[in-house]
Parts: C-alpha cells; structure tokens; sequence
C-alpha cells in the first residue's frame, strides 16, 4: 500500500491558526489521530516541525526514543515517515516551504537530505519567535514571519554541514573542549598546544571544517548556555551570566541584543507567553517536589 501524500501544509491535527507570507505557510495545531491510527505518509514539501508540547515520536537523525518540546523537526521535500504524538495531548508549530522557495534555495544552501532534530537554542529562538509573529498577524509581522524563515533554513544547512564534515579528531577535540569550557576565557595558543599543533593550523581547519573562527564559536556557544539557563525563571540575570562566561548582567545583556536583537528578559517573557500554560505547570510542579 503506497503512503498517503500531503501537500503543501497539510499535517495530521486540528489547525487553530494559519498563515501565509512570501512562500512559506505557518500553523499552530493540535493532534488528533490516536498513535494507532497514524498511517505512513508523505510530505511533498520541506517543512518544520516546532513541538511544544506533548510527547512526540520522530524517526528524525538525533532524535530522542521520546520526544518532548519545545524542539525542532526539519523534513526535507519527499519525507516519509510515520511521525506522530502518543496522544492527542499536544500542541505543534509547523514551517512550510513552498517548492519554488525550496528551489530557490538549491543554489545558495545546502539543506539536509534525512530528517533532522534540532533542540539548540540558537533554532528555537527564530522559531519561538516566529509563533510570536504568526500569533500577533500584521503586515510587518508577515515580514517577520519570511525574514525568520529564512534564517531558520540558513541554521539548519550550517548544522547539517557541520554534522557531515570529517574533521581530524584532534579538531573535535578542540571543539569539544570549546563547548564544555566556554564559561571561560580560552587562548588560541593554549588550544593549539593541547591538541599538539600549530595555532595557525588550528585557525585555518577550523574555519575550513566550520565554517567559522574559534571566537565566533564560543561567542555563540556562550549565547546559547544563556538560552538554557534563562529557561529557569528563578535563576538571577548574574547567575545566568557566570555560568555563561559573561563578566556580569550588562555585559550578557549587550552580547544577548547584539546576538539576537532582544535582551534577556524579552527572550524570558517571549518564552513564558508562548509554551502552554500545562507544561509550565509541570514544570513548576517538578521544581517544587521534594529531593
């Protein structure tokens, strides 16, 4: 039996909102097919999957057995699966891309050819705030709304490059330590010295490998420890900045505007307002429970 085919836009789940801007089709839905029932499908067009709450299982590469939001799903055009909530408790954002934009974007980007799961911060935010826009429609929100689609498909082609390069194992090693060191202050020098080579070689592999310097790199690793720990309402603007390798609140909050265009507590409200108010219970509740 062939897979069922959906077309532009269309997702199992009931639509509560839709909107369209420059090629792109966004949705805000509930499930309602149980497990069970979901048959195998296909998706003609690439698309996002921003879940926000449920449990959700997903044959995406990364993905958890169990998957729980809020995180990111790219398919890309053709996706056949049998993707699907384990009830009909959730609540999902979907990105749709138009075949013409899909084609538009052959030539300047390299988008993944298997399913790809995304938890880091640095694609939910566009896609958060995306939501935001679609919820609140106006015209300047429309252009919002194609603007972060197109950053959300240039994040997902850096990181599936990233993923399918073969660097050295002494350059993942210096990535690695970059990742669990970056609350604090590191040196090209020192970096070369452990990973026994010479720093001007470090520079060259790791921007040829990532596209990037090793300083952008920890910029961006350290704007992403903030977006974790900003997720914790109770934690002060001073803790989230220590344990992100800031001097002190001023200094996050200039990296955090100039990195992407709002402060802290924009990004801690937008986030509050947009999750649904049972997962933020749970959460709540979680905290507060003994040992």
């Amino acid at each position: 039996m062939s897979a069922t085919r959906f077309a532009h836009g269309v997702f199992l789940g009931r639509c509560d909102l839709r909107r369209e801007a420059g090629g792109f089709s966004f949705a805000e839905l509930s499930p309602t097919v149980p497990e069970a029932q979901v048959q195998t499908h296909r998706h003609d067009d690439a698309h996002y999957v921003l879940l926000l709450d449920g449990v959700y299982l997903s044959s995406a590469r990364g993905a958890p057995a169990l998957c729980r939001g809020p995180a990111l799903i790219y398919n890309p055009p053709g996706t056949t699966h049998r993707d699907c909530f384990r009830s009909e408790h959730g609540r999902f954002f979907t990105l749709t891309v138009s075949a013409t934009r899909e084609r538009e974007l052959g030539a300047a980007l390299s988008l993944p050819a298997q399913p790809l799961w995304q938890d880091d911060a640095a694609a939910l935010l566009p896609a958060l705030r995306l939501l935001a826009a679609c919820r609140a429609w106006d015209e300047a929100a429309a252009l919002s709304g194609e603007a972060l689609s197109w950053e959300l498909l240039a994040h997902t082609g850096r990181l599936a490059l990233e993923r399918s390069l073969r660097p050295a194992g002494w350059l993942r090693r210096v990535r690695e330590q970059l990742r669990d060191e970056c609350a604090r202050p590191l040196r090209i020098a020192d970096l070369a010295r452990a990973a026994g080579v010479h720093p001007v070689h470090l520079a060259r592999e790791f921007r040829r490998h990532y596209r990037c310097a090793p300083g952008d790199y920890l910029r961006r690793l350290r704007l992403e420890r903030a977006l974790s720990a900003l997720a914790d309402p109770r934690l002060p603007l001073a803790e989230v900045a220590a344990q992100a390798g800031y001097a002190d609140a001023a200094h996050l909050g200039h990296a955090f505007r100039r990195g992407y265009g709002l402060t802290p507590g924009d990004y801690r409200r937008l986030r509050a307002a947009l999750l649904p108010r049972a997962q933020v219970a749970r959460r709540q509740s979680r905290a507060a429970a003994p040992g």
